[in-house]
């Protein structure tokens, strides 16, 4: 049986990925794994109830196809099975009794994961936040249209600053327990 759930391609972006994982496990707790993802829709089908672990990895911009190939190689030795990708999104899940399943063991994996998301979250804000508030700024006696786009892209540029905070947040903490821990 396959079933079918509209994916909302805004609330997925933005959604932090612990979140997304933890509903693809609860639909797998229910008796839906995670089959692919296409034309805005994630397809499940059936399974035993909580068979499979999913984690989500966001992949690095820039890496030939060999090193991404390479990556799916070493992922597949580790009987973790590739699932399906969207952007540099990649989704991934192991068969539950074989154990835990984390892509990020240790602290310094899990602090440049962060940092790769961080990264697109602070180059959004400030590209936003510029183009609206230089223009208002330079731009005096502006008609009422132009105000009104550089106060939206102004909007624009603070909800991606507060997706961005959270995990600048994350990544103080993180590189603090590593600190602890040498």
């Amino acid at each position: 049986m396959i079933k079918k759930v509209k994916r909302n391609i805004f609330k997925n972006f933005f959604l932090p990925i612990e979140k997304e994982e933890a509903w693809l496990n609860d639909m797998c707790k229910k008796g839906y794994a995670l089959k692919e993802i296409s034309n805005s829709y994630y397809l499940f089908e059936a399974c035993t109830p909580s068979k499979f672990i999913y984690r989500i990895e966001f992949l690095k911009q820039g890496g030939s196809q060999e090193e991404k190939n390479n990556y799916l190689a070493f992922m597949e030795e580790l009987n973790v099975e590739y699932v399906a990708s969207t952007n540099r999104w990649h989704y991934f899940r192991r068969d539950a009794g074989l154990g835990a399943f984390e892509i990020y063991s240790d602290i310094d994996s899990q602090i440049e994961h962060y940092q790769r998301i961080n990264f697109i979250w602070w180059i959004l804000a400030m590209i936003f936040l510029y183009s609206g508030l230089s223009s208002n700024i330079l731009l005096r006696g502006t008609d009422i249209f132009e105000i009104i786009l550089n106060t939206v892209l102004v909007l624009i540029g603070v909800f991606f600053l507060i997706l961005a905070f959270p995990l600048t947040k994350k990544i103080y903490f993180l590189k603090k327990k590593k600190k602890l821990l040498q």
